[in-house]
């Protein structure tokens, strides 16, 4: 195990929210390890911040200090005298704020900068016209400043490349997941509703999920399949919408369920017809599970997992196209397990929460001995 001994690190986070993001997930993970490894780590994030707690109780060392993102001059100056005083090797930064900050007040100072950010989220966007041309801006203008970018997709790498950032400085960090988590909860016992083959989606209700696709799927998978159960669990803002759906017998809302992966473990085939780019979380967990997939071909999704091999890619927003695939994968057992089994593989070797972790501790290394 290499040591981090007498290396300081610092992370900020200008997310607000009251859930944590996937990046501040992966973070808790990653600073978990570099305690492990004798490091000194330092958060500074919004005050009562869901990722404030939870660092704190790994042994992080909270500046409490809120981003003040109205005045980003008193902001940048107070960032500055962060790194003076606890001297990091290396400050790692999320959120438009957060990065822009940070890269601005490190000018001039032997502190390595790291960004991370998700495929819909960069460039940043603002409340209106002119604030995303201020905030895209001020990002691209201090860019340059930056050390090691992580990006969680193959498309927003090529982004940041055509922004002017070296390729050599951005580090493809697809999303992970917790294997054993998922092994365990997919062992809890499930009840899985009537009907016969199960298809259907578990993970959060968002509109992005394009649930009403697959909702519009399901005449045609009946029209193959009498007692077909198509199944949705979970809850969020999409759950509204797709009530018809479950009103008229198309659709099976199971609502909250305590372990999705259960779900997922009981499905024949999994379908995440998403219509933004991205990765659902629960799509790995599905892959993890050696679970035949159909999905969109969007970004954050094509870019992890090959088609045709691994998983079946389909337009998004194409009811009878995902029809079609759902039904290929049902009339092909074999085929549809052959799939699974090598996505379970990709799931394993790529995007488990270990790999990520060794990812960071890879690219701090190579940082932290640069500056000696």
């Amino acid at each position: 195990m290499t040591s981090f001994r007498n290396t300081t690190f610092l992370f900020v986070s200008s997310r607000s929210a009251d859930t944590l993001g996937r990046v501040e997930r992966r973070w808790l993970r990653v600073m978990e390890a570099l305690l492990e490894r004798g490091a000194t780590v330092f958060l500074i994030c919004t005050p009562k911040a869901a990722l404030e707690a939870p660092a704190h109780a790994l042994g992080v060392i909270i500046a409490p200090y809120r981003l003040d993102k109205v005045n980003l001059i008193r902001t940048r100056s107070r960032i500055r005298k962060y790194l003076k005083r606890y001297r990091p090797a290396v400050a790692h930064s999320t959120g438009y704020e957060a990065d822009v900050l940070l890269r601005s007040a490190a000018k001039a100072l032997p502190v390595k900068v790291a960004s991370s950010a998700l495929c819909g989220s960069w460039p940043p966007i603002g409340a209106n016209r002119f604030r995303t041309q201020v905030r895209r801006r001020l990002d691209r203008t201090t860019l340059s400043r930056v050390d090691a970018f992580f990006a969680d997709c193959a498309d927003l790498a090529e982004r940041l490349q055509e922004a002017g950032l070296p390729a050599g400085r951005i580090v493809l960090d697809p999303p992970g997941v917790s294997l054993s988590r998922v092994a365990r909860e997919a062992s809890a016992p499930y009840q899985a509703p009537p009907g016969h083959p199960l298809v259907g989606y578990a993970g959060t209700l968002e509109n992005s999920r394009g649930l009403l696709t697959l909702a519009a799927a399901v005449p045609a998978l009946h029209a193959v399949y009498a007692d077909i159960a198509v199944i949705v669990a979970g809850e969020g803002p999409a759950r509204a919408q797709l009530l018809p759906a479950a009103a008229d017998g198309r659709l099976n809302l199971l609502g909250h369920v305590e372990n999705l992966p259960a779900v997922l473990a009981a499905l024949d085939v999994c379908v995440f017809p998403t219509t933004e780019q991205g990765t659902p979380t629960s799509l790995l967990e599905a892959a993890a599970l050696g679970k035949p997939i159909v999905a969109s071909a969007v970004h954050g999704i094509a870019d992890l997992f090959d088609d045709g091999v691994e998983i079946v890619l389909v337009p998004p927003g194409e009811s009878s196209v995902l029809a079609e695939a759902i039904l290929g994968l049902l009339a092909d057992p074999a085929r549809a397990a052959a799939m699974g089994d090598r996505a379970r593989l990709r799931a394993v070797d790529q995007y488990s929460a270990s790999a990520t972790v060794e990812r960071h501790l890879e690219v701090y290394r190579r940082l932290v001995s640069a500056l000696k």
